[in-house]
């Protein structure tokens, strides 16, 4: 087992703040055990049901590991734009602009030149949150 720092809320809903740069502020947050073949760096709690369609819901942990260490086409990701981060699927990605999507029909796609905006990382694996996924069921 290994130990996997959660670095905070994640939403797929509007763009949000957090550290991520230093891995000594990581190391103070709240860890998850998981498995010691994953490979996320850090983990994020999904906060909204953005990601709903997916099988996401709030509560479950997001594991996030390095964008360059999987494939990110129609998986979702973090997503960072001037300091400030979002989770979203992504749809398209080419070198010109990139489409970002939610599973949640009233969302706008995101459609973002790619020089402004960075895939910082690509959820490697969840965490499910065992009491909402449970309660779904009935």
């Amino acid at each position: 087992m290994k130990h996997v720092f959660v670095a905070g809320d994640a939403y797929s809903s509007h763009f949000f703040e957090m550290n991520i740069e230093a891995d000594e502020q990581l190391s103070l947050s709240s860890f998850l055990l998981v498995a010691s073949y994953h490979v996320a760096r850090f983990a994020l709690i999904m906060r909204d049901d953005g990601l709903q369609g997916l099988g996401i819901m709030p509560g479950d942990a997001l594991l996030i590991a390095d964008h360059s260490l999987e494939p990110v086409k129609d998986r979702p990701v973090l997503i960072r734009r001037e300091g400030e981060f979002i989770v979203r699927i992504a749809t398209d990605v080419n070198p010109h602009e990139c489409t970002f999507t939610t599973t949640r029909a009233g969302d706008a796609a995101i459609l973002l030149p790619s020089e402004n905006i960075r895939i910082t990382g690509v959820v490697s694996g969840i965490i499910f949150n065992p009491v909402l996924h449970a309660a779904k069921q009935w």
